[in-house]
């Protein structure tokens, strides 16, 4: 059996990335749940200031509570879905 030689770097993503990630399918697919929330997070909170409105008069207009709308702009919200928005 013959070990792949890995290329050094000081790259910290990569490192990390080797480390945490390669090799790891479920790890891999938590990250990319991850990246998706933030993501749309983001994108909830750039349309909402586009339009020039504060949490509260969003939710107002959507029919729900301030607090609805900062958990839906927290990347750490695991609410996130296709019927729901």
């Amino acid at each position: 059996m013959t070990k792949t030689k890995r290329t050094p770097t000081t790259d910290t993503v990569e490192i990390l990335h080797r480390r945490y990630y390669a090799g790891r399918s479920e790890r891999l697919a938590a990250l990319e749940e991850a990246r998706a929330n933030d993501n749309v997070a983001r994108k909830i909170t750039a349309l909402r200031l586009q339009a020039g409105l504060t949490q509260r008069q969003l939710a107002k207009l959507v029919g729900t509570t301030a607090s609805v709308i900062c958990r839906l702009e927290s990347a750490d919200y695991e609410g996130h879905s296709l019927a729901m928005l």
